[in-house]
């Protein structure tokens, strides 16, 4: 009897962890994921998209992957002392119902050791990785370099 209880209590609290990882990846929404092509010549890349944090809990991004590089951040350009320059973004909060746009010249997916070249038309799966354990995985394509 008391083998089908912590059973019975093993199984709810699966469900209730299940259901709860539901919820937020209901609450934050990827789209316009988009890499661009690679620089003959060069090995590394970088990756954009849109992420709204639809929920009223924040959501805090702490890194990045992909099987298409060695290694995958969360960057940021930021001026300082007049030039452009790039920072590593160890943790990244998204208040509730805000909208982050990574794009050129800001945020940015950045990509250590492309293992393949990047070439236009085609796709490259990331898994972004929260604060909460909870991992949103999704597909960007490749652009052509404009």
């Amino acid at each position: 009897m008391r083998t089908t209880s912590l059973l019975c209590a093993a199984v709810a609290s699966m469900v209730l962890a299940l259901a709860s990882q539901a919820v937020l990846a209901a609450e934050v929404e990827i789209s316009n994921a988009w890499v661009k092509e690679s620089i003959p010549g060069t090995e590394n890349g970088a990756g954009y998209l849109t992420i709204t944090n639809t929920g009223t809990e924040s959501a805090t991004i702490i890194g990045v992957s992909t099987e298409s590089a060695r290694a995958s951040e969360v960057h940021q350009h930021i001026l300082r002392d007049g030039m452009m320059r790039m920072r590593r973004v160890p943790e990244l909060p998204i208040a509730p119902n805000e909208t982050l746009v990574f794009q050129p010249g800001g945020y940015h997916l950045m990509l250590f050791g492309v293992k393949k070249p990047f070439r236009a038309g085609e796709q490259v799966e990331f898994t972004l990785k929260f604060s909460d354990g909870y991992q949103a995985t999704f597909t960007a394509e490749v652009q052509p370099i404009r």
